[in-house]
């Protein structure tokens, strides 16, 4: 025979009563979505600093930060991108081909300084018109879109230069764009300053402009949005256009950095891009986005390659950690979906 336990009998009138949450889970529920990785990166700095004394000095902080200034570029773009919902995996191809694109315009013969803003309006309009076309108004999957024009703008690239990269270093001008990419003034490193302004200009673009809350709203429910009267297709290709201008900022940077056009730049940085948005706290099923959680994840993803270089860990192990990392940033992905449904 089994017995039941019996339920405790309620007055009349009484409130119900709730079982009082824990404190430590009241302040899980509370912290930000990248407080987790926030602490990783702490525990990692402080590990690194006891174990190599040369961790901390300025020469290699400051490779550590000019190293994460295209890596965030390209997440601040897939943070808008990643917020509808959908992914691009030809940011990389696409930034080896602006870099091709620019070397193309000052063999054209335009002043430097519009070259490089014609590459930044080309990228817009490449990962906008071409990914955000196919995608929003054609309704084509966006992993299918995007794995292939990956393939295609690396192959443009490779096409224009023979798979050779091009030395730019000689050509009129360029200093200009060797200091966009490496440059500083005083202490100040221009790419990192113009990475930080970029980086606040799209939080204040999410959180107070009517386009953010139309992005948001499009991630988080698609046909509720489009019912709501949003130009769903037109917020998605801003989205993508948006991704792209972010990338030829990053293939702009980078060439003043190598002071070369190369075709084969890029290749693989999406994986690490996108596992550090999704560490930061942005959703892979759209609908949340933190741009203070993208700097977060850019920062652990760089600090771990260096803390794996400092180390002599070999290149191959490091490609193994990359994807390891990716994989476990959807993991949390999912388990912070699951518990906040």
């Amino acid at each position: 025979m089994t017995t039941t336990r019996d339920a405790v009998p309620e007055t009349p009138g009484a409130p119900a009563v709730v079982p009082r949450e824990t404190g430590v889970r009241r302040l899980l529920q509370k912290a930000p979505p990248w407080s987790g990785i926030g602490v990783l990166v702490v525990a990692l700095i402080v590990a690194m600093a006891v174990y190599d004394d040369y961790f901390l000095t300025y020469a290699n902080l400051n490779n550590v930060m000019r190293g994460a200034v295209v890596p965030l570029l390209l997440a601040i773009g897939t943070t808008f991108v990643l917020t509808t919902g959908m992914i691009d995996l030809s940011l990389g191809s696409l930034m080896a081909l602006n870099t091709v694109i620019m070397l193309g315009f000052m063999d054209a013969g335009l002043p430097v300084p519009i070259a490089v803003i014609a590459v930044i309006v080309a990228s817009a309009a490449l990962g906008g018109l071409v990914n955000g076309l196919l995608i929003a108004k054609f309704q084509l999957f966006f992993m299918v879109v995007t794995l292939g024009t990956m393939s295609v703008f690396r192959s443009i690239a490779q096409l224009r230069t023979d798979g050779n990269s091009v030395q730019l270093h000689d050509r009129e001008g360029f200093d200009f764009v060797v200091w966009l990419g490496d440059g500083s003034i005083g202490p100040v490193s221009v790419p990192v300053a113009m990475a930080v302004i970029l980086l606040l200009g799209s939080m204040a673009l999410m959180r107070y402009t009517t386009f953010g809350r139309n992005l948001l709203a499009v991630g988080g429910n698609t046909g509720a949005a489009r019912l709501a009267g949003i130009p769903v297709e037109r917020v998605q290709m801003i989205a993508f256009g948006l991704n792209g201008a972010f990338i030829g900022i990053a293939a702009v940077v980078m060439s003043g950095r190598i002071e070369a056009a190369s075709p084969s730049i890029g290749t693989g940085i999406e994986l690490q891009v996108i596992a550090a948005v999704l560490l930061g706290g942005s959703s892979f099923m759209g609908g949340k986005s933190t741009f203070v959680g993208t700097l977060v994840g850019v920062v652990f993803v760089q600090i771990l390659a260096n803390a794996l270089n400092l180390l002599d860990v070999q290149m191959f192990w490091q490609g193994m950690v990359t994807g390891a990392v990716l994989i476990a940033a959807v993991a949390i992905d999912r388990m912070r979906a699951r518990s906040s449904s």
